[in-house]
């Protein structure tokens, strides 16, 4: 008689795996549920909108466009504002590590900058930059810096010694030392450091977009409280964490795919 124990190790991981899906979906529909009774028992009356009225209002705004189009106006500017942090973190990162007094003139400035939250910097930014899109990106790109700057800085400062002893024996040229050690050794510090920074500069956006936007999930939000639109606001909070939550998961599964070395035996 023969024993499949590697079937049965993956199907005891895919059970726990159900077992903790279906135990956290527990409290939102209980909130769901708390919800739909405060709305039926007439607390909040004609503000508070039912679940049913925001799933018809939801309809209505895919049916018309109008949420699709905030949706790809917010997307866009998180994608150029990232890819311009980390065109300038990454790089000011290894040089910091790398060139300690490169480190020593940036480090007191970038320190008093890290506790400035980047919501802060918004009327300056407009103030200077107008409105325009350019405010945004700087917001985007303010918030995202500082984690991937620092977590650049930490793997690279974490490598073994034995690892540049080796690149030193070797001759490795400049070009070598930057793809053959620091990358891949830093890889785990870093991707952490882009997955945090997309993090900030995702929130970031969205108060940005509420104060100097004119489209965007943060203006939807702010436009549909003008109007005392409490179903439009449910809708862009609920379509701002659910992109959030796909966002993490895309790096999750980057994470997991980069770094598949860790978990070989």
């Amino acid at each position: 008689m023969f024993f499949d124990l590697e079937g049965d190790r993956i199907g005891l991981r895919e059970n726990v795996r159900m077992r903790n899906g279906l135990r956290g979906l527990a409290v939102p529909l209980l909130m769901v549920l708390l919800w739909w009774l405060a709305a039926e028992s007439g607390i909040g009356v004609g503000i508070l909108p039912s679940p049913w009225e925001v799933i018809i209002t939801f309809k209505d705004l895919l049916a018309s466009g109008e949420l699709q189009a905030h949706v790809k106006t917010s997307l866009l500017r998180i994608v150029q504002g990232f890819f311009l942090a980390v065109g300038l973190g990454v790089p000011a990162g290894i040089l910091a590590a790398v060139f300690p007094p490169f480190a020593q003139y940036v480090s007191p400035i970038l320190g008093f900058l890290r506790q400035v939250p980047p919501v802060a910097w918004i009327p300056v930014l407009i103030m200077v930059l107008g409105i325009g899109e350019a405010t945004k990106l700087a917001v985007i790109v303010y918030a995202a810096f500082f984690p991937i700057f620092m977590n650049t800085i930490l793997g690279i400062t974490q490598i073994d010694d034995h690892f540049w002893e080796v690149a030193r024996l070797l001759e490795f040229s400049s070009r070598e030392i930057l793809w053959e050690l620091i990358l891949p050794a830093s890889a785990p510090s870093l991707i952490a450091g882009l997955r945090l920074g997309m993090s900030n500069s995702w929130r970031a956006l969205v108060a940005a977009e509420m104060l100097a936007a004119f489209s965007g999930l943060g203006y939807m939000i702010m436009a549909a409280r003008s109007l005392v639109r409490m179903d439009e606001m449910f809708i862009g909070i609920a379509v701002i964490g659910i992109l959030g939550l796909a966002i993490d998961w895309g790096w999750k599964l980057l994470e997991g795919y980069v770094l598949r070395w860790q978990n070989r035996e």
